[in-house]
């Protein structure tokens, strides 16, 4: 009895290992498909994120659009406002004061040259506010902004609004 047990056993274990190996190929054959299924989906995601990122640029130029035709129409609006109120002078420049821009600035202590610059180009003094920080940077200029308030339009150079909050004469 003992050969006949031992060959069952023998045989058993070597059902065993078939049914195994079958049923991992099953099991992987079946993880290939989920995988595909997986990448059509995220395909999908893809696709679908590209196009909502495609109508959020689109919709990000149209309010550029809209934003720039708004200025463009305000500032001919301006213009015409402008041209209508002040009489032509024959042989003055008629774009002096139309397009200045004054305002008051105010420095207290622990602003840096970035911040004053920033406000200035925020107030429209300046239209560049690092070529003014580069400026407050030189080293005549760096540790004397003074505290204050300060009139300052436009139609200054950056020389001369540097000059003015900082106290410096042109001497200096």
């Amino acid at each position: 009895m003992k050969k006949s047990s031992l060959r069952a056993f023998g045989i058993a274990c070597f059902l065993i290992g078939l049914l195994l190996t079958f049923s991992e190929k099953m099991n992987l054959s079946f993880i290939m498909s989920q995988d595909t299924v997986n990448e059509k989906q995220y395909k999908t995601q893809i696709a679908h994120l590209e196009q909502q990122l495609d109508e959020a640029k689109k919709q990000v130029a149209s309010l550029e659009k809209t934003e720039e035709d708004v200025q463009l129409s305000t500032e001919s609006t301006v213009d015409n406002t402008a041209s209508e109120n002040v009489p032509s002078k024959s042989g003055e420049d008629d774009t002096t004061s139309e397009d200045t821009v004054s305002d008051t600035l105010y420095i207290y202590g622990g602003l840096t040259p970035a911040e004053v610059a920033q406000k200035l180009k925020d107030m429209n003094i300046i239209k560049n506010s690092i070529e003014m920080e580069l400026f407050l940077a030189q080293p005549e200029y760096a540790t004397s902004l003074q505290k204050g308030q300060y009139n300052l339009n436009s139609s200054m150079t950056i020389e001369e609004i540097a000059n003015i909050i900082t106290g410096k004469t042109k001497n200096d």
